[in-house]
């Protein structure tokens, strides 16, 4: 099995042949690993995204109860509708977003490598899942000068 492959973090490498993309421990991959057909939706995290969505979503709606018309008064109150955005911006992410280790070439819709000033490099795969869904795959890069070559290569970037 031939792959063009790059490093994500120390231990994992992106490998990409004609048929999937898949991340696997070592840069000779023996084996591919099984696509997951679940998204994020049940991960530990989302559900502690979703507890603390309702902790703060209940602390609102009783300051609210409370407070009345002077709910703006209390500083408080606008990071607790801050914390409300974020952690609802956090579920509707986790429920578009897979973890999947494999991803079939053909099912991919697009590909794009997001070089933010900040963090890391990532290669942001949307591809079709269960029922039709177009769930999102982020992988980060560890070296963009690795991963660039191998992407142009393949024609995956321009």
């Amino acid at each position: 099995m031939e792959s063009n492959y790059f490093r994500i973090n120390k231990k994992e490498y992106c490998h990409i042949t004609d048929e999937y993309i898949f991340i696997f421990n070592s840069k000779d991959p023996h084996r591919i690993p099984l696509e997951h057909k679940l998204g994020e939706g049940w991960g530990i995290l989302s559900v502690l995204n979703y507890v603390f969505f309702f902790l703060i979503f209940m602390y609102t709606a009783f300051s609210v109860m409370y407070y009345g018309s002077g709910f703006f008064m209390n500083p408080i109150n606008y990071a607790a509708l801050y914390l409300l955005y974020l952690s609802m911006k956090r579920i509707v992410d986790g429920l578009n977003s897979s973890r999947t280790p494999t991803i079939s070439r053909n099912k991919i819709k697009s590909l794009t490598f997001r070089t933010p000033k900040f963090s890391y490099p990532r290669l942001v795969i949307y591809f079709d899942g269960p029922e039709g869904k177009v769930l999102k795959r982020i992988i980060p890069v560890l070296y963009k000068q690795e991963a660039l070559p191998v992407l142009k290569k393949l024609k995956l970037v321009e």
